[in-house]
């Protein structure tokens, strides 16, 4: 099949075994790649009895449809597993460079299943792959790890996927991180990876994708890349990145302070991504085939902590490690918490969330010194703040009850439902739905949990949705959502699958023709949107397979208390409202929350349908 090499590689860890299956073309061509076609995977091998850290759950990692084209932005790649954070579901993808890589490597993903007895990692080049000892790489952070492994090589573009120590010390949301400070985040893959022994995974190559019709893609990228470069939140990631999303988080209520009990910190804008640009950027970094560039080079010459050159933090670890816990941060310090996290190979998202919690719980006096090992958790101790950053990284005293994340915390220690700010057990990410009440439905629908990226409810309402997807901006106050918020979800899992990034609105013409031209399909973009949602519903039945029913979509109460001042006004979503006019369009049940029989055969899935038992 073209588009493909039509080999995916299985990796038998208890065996120390590697060998090459022929890739289901079917599930291709209904899933595409990355998390979609991995999730199709994955729904084969796994129940509500599989043990997450056990050697049966495996990890499946995936580039992207497009992955190594000369399309534009198209450098993401993924992963899925079963989640040690969550019990269910877990996805994530990530930029930079490995996707390609891995692709020009000559296989279209990787399954790791059960256990190696000692650290190992994987090396594959040109299609070849074999088992390394990882002993000596062991206990090293994710810098040093992908640094020692291009030594080894003598060759620096060895692409490297890796776990830091704290998915080695089974932090529950490790990640797995590549090019430094690109992760698969969030549900805790990295955690699989380190239970299983794996360090990491490098890969090399210069396999050509066997292509239907070469020339034609080349001119259908071409005219895509133009299309992306001169577009408006192009425009607007290269000069500020996701950190340019702090103003509008502070003129909008979008960012989560002092644990969803106060308006945004202005204070935050002294990181901010304007901050940056004016006052420590000295270049971009761009993933693979980007023109966009919205990673930040940053040089810090003042603070306690000085780079020369570093790359700077994101929105979601700016608001997550600073106003969560209502720190006012210099620009050395929110650099020095990222790298620190970055190293230790953590969600920033989930352990800033659960940071932010204790610092709340601190406040109440549920906890004291005496459960936090003598920090003092008032409101904006940067000092504290970053004590707990190396205990999570080590799973470690009380960072080890930060480690398990919000649920368990409010567990621990008996406090009311709803009171942790999650949903599904994943903790809310830095958009606020009291600000955008789309995003209330987001997070209350995603399959894996709490969720941002599965939907573009936060940028459409924000004023740039795709130009043509057919969203437009409405009242971020509105509770008339579930359209839109379906048809992002549908684009956003399709786009995953293509390994397009989120910031790349690349237009539907050049896309389609890409796609045709790669493949030799002959599909139209009703069929691609239509995949989108045979995705994300096949996503929504794995989470059912795996124990969420409709009862778990719901929003903790603590986020949704209004907050009068700053730019939220008091207002707060109307999810009893918005939930059921949801449901109604995905053809969800009411009491199971699985996807109805005829819908999941109207998509190709009855094997699907017959699993889960939908009716």
């Amino acid at each position: 099949m073209k588009g493909y090499h039509g080999k995916i590689l299985v990796a038998d860890l208890t065996k120390g075994i590697l060998t090459d299956e022929p890739l289901n073309e079917k599930y291709a061509q209904d899933f595409l790649g990355s998390t979609g076609l991995a999730a199709r995977y994955l729904f084969d091998m796994v129940d509500e009895k599989t043990d997450p850290l056990g050697p049966d759950n495996p990890l499946i990692l995936m580039p992207g449809l497009l992955n190594g084209t000369s399309g534009p932005s198209v450098s993401r790649w993924g992963g899925v597993t079963k989640s040690p954070y969550t019990g269910h579901y877990a996805d994530a993808n990530a930029g930079a460079w490995f996707g390609a890589e891995f692709k020009n490597a000559g296989y279209d993903g990787i399954i790791l299943k059960g256990k190696s007895p000692k650290p190992v990692y994987i090396f594959i080049r040109d299609g070849v792959a074999e088992i390394k000892d990882a002993s000596h790489l062991w206990g090293k952070d994710t810098s040093q790890t992908q640094q020692e492994i291009k030594k080894e090589y003598a060759d620096n573009r060895v692409q490297v996927a890796c776990i830091g120590p704290a998915s080695e010390n089974l932090v529950l949301y490790g990640n797995i991180m590549s090019e430094y400070s690109h992760c698969l985040g969030r549900a805790g893959l990295g955690c699989v990876m380190g239970s299983k022994k794996v360090k990491a995974i490098a890969v090399r190559g210069k396999m050509k994708l066997p292509m239907q019709d070469p020339e034609k893609f080349r001119e259908a990228a071409h005219q895509a890349m133009a299309e992306v470069k001169d577009g408006f939140l192009s425009l607007i990631m290269h000069d500020t990145g996701t950190s340019g999303w702090v103003d509008s988080a502070i003129a909008y209520g979008d960012g989560p302070t002092n644990y969803y009990t106060a308006p945004t910190m202005q204070e935050s804008t002294n990181i901010s991504g304007v901050s940056q640009l004016e006052q420590f950027q000295v270049g971009n970094t761009a993933c693979y085939g980007c023109p966009i560039s919205c990673r930040k080079v940053l040089q810090i010459k003042e603070g306690k902590h000085l780079y020369e050159r570093v790359e700077g933090p994101e929105y979601e670890t700016i608001i997550a490690w600073g106003a969560m816990m209502g720190l006012n941060l210099d620009m050395s310090t929110i650099v020095y918490i990222n790298e620190l996290c970055n190293g230790y190979g953590f969600d920033t998202i989930s352990s800033g969330a659960s940071a932010g919690y204790a610092y709340y719980l601190y406040g109440l006096g549920i906890i004291s010194e005496k459960d936090t090992g003598g920090l003092k958790l008032n409101w904006g101790n940067v000092d504290a703040a970053i004590d707990l950053v190396q205990l999570i990284g080590k799973n470690e005293g009380f960072g080890a009850v930060l480690a398990g994340g919000t649920k368990r915390m409010a567990k621990k220690y008996g406090r009311p439902p709803g009171e942790a700010v999650q949903t599904k057990g994943l903790e809310f990410p830095m958009h606020d739905p009291r600000a955008y009440h789309s995003m209330a439905l987001v997070y209350a629908t995603a399959p894996r949990g709490a969720d941002h990226n599965k939907s573009d409810g936060y940028q459409v309402d924000g004023g740039t949705g795709h130009p043509d997807l057919g969203l437009n901006a409405g009242d971020r106050w509105g509770d008339d959502k579930a359209e839109m918020v379906v048809k992002s979800q549908n684009f956003r899992a399709l786009t995953d699958s293509l390994g397009i990034c989120h910031f790349a609105q690349v237009p539907f013409v050049p896309l389609l023709e890409m796609i045709n031209s790669a493949t030799g399909w002959n599909t139209d973009m009703d069929k691609l949107l239509k995949t989108g949602e045979r995705v994300f519903q096949l996503q929504r039945a794995l989470s059912c397979k795996l124990g969420i029913s409709a009862k778990d979509d719901v929003m903790p109460e603590l986020a949704m208390r209004p907050i009068p001042d700053g730019g939220q006004e008091g207002h707060v979503p109307n999810i009893e409202k918005m939930l059921p006019e949801y449901y109604a369009i995905r053809d969800w049940n009411k009491a199971t929350g699985k996807p109805s029989r005829a819908r999941l055969e109207g998509l190709g899935m009855k094997e699907i349908a017959i699993a889960i038992g939908a009716q």
